[in-house]
């Protein structure tokens, strides 16, 4: 039985070294019984410039998945495309799992703006969110949710995508499978 679910959330484009050091540190943290990798079709909150193909996305979280040794992807957001609300991704989880304590993990930024966030209120009773602190050496949140605290680690996916463009080195900042990916298949050049 399924007892506790960490869902992680993002657009992962791509996906890099600070998203896995937030994975690893969370999933031993919690120690769930399931980690889902939960790429996004579009984030309501997001400005979406330069666009991906979900199945390069995809391809790449997979690369990092048999990095780290954990996880699953839940293609749920990728499937129903449009806007992606987590109140809907997250009931769409209970109903596979209604009995799973469901953690749902967001960087400081999201959780300074937890009140732009669709059906907050419900979505709070519902899960309990794991704070990562992000542009900041610590991060303090309220009391019905989990704070962790990882070493700073200044990469985005937009960086990647910039150094890329400007054929510049990304070794270390994504897994060496993302890599390889990335200058296979040409993304971000141009």
């Amino acid at each position: 039985m399924v007892k506790s679910i960490v869902l992680y959330g993002g657009q992962f484009n791509p996906i890099h070294t600070a998203h896995m050091a937030v994975a690893s540190e969370v999933h031993h943290r919690v120690n769930p019984d399931k980690f889902y990798f939960i790429p996004s079709f579009m984030s309501p909150l997001k400005v979406h410039k330069e666009y991906l193909n979900a199945s390069d996305r995809v391809k790449m979280i997979q690369c990092a998945i048999g990095e780290l040794g954990f996880g699953e992807i839940y293609l749920d957001e990728i499937e129903r495309e449009g806007q992606s609300y987590t109140y809907d991704t997250v009931m769409h989880v209970l109903k596979d799992y209604p009995q799973a304590k469901i953690y749902f993990v967001i960087g400081t930024d999201q959780y300074n703006q937890l009140d732009k966030w669709y059906k907050i209120n419900e979505l709070k009773a519902k899960i309990t969110f794991i704070i990562v602190n992000r542009d900041q050496s610590t991060q303090e949140v309220d009391h019905d949710m989990l704070a962790v605290n990882i070493p700073r680690i200044d990469i985005s996916s937009t960086l990647i995508r910039d150094r890329v463009r400007n054929k510049e080195n990304i070794q270390v900042l994504v897994p060496q499978s993302v890599e390889r990916y990335i200058r296979e298949e040409g993304l971000y050049e141009n």
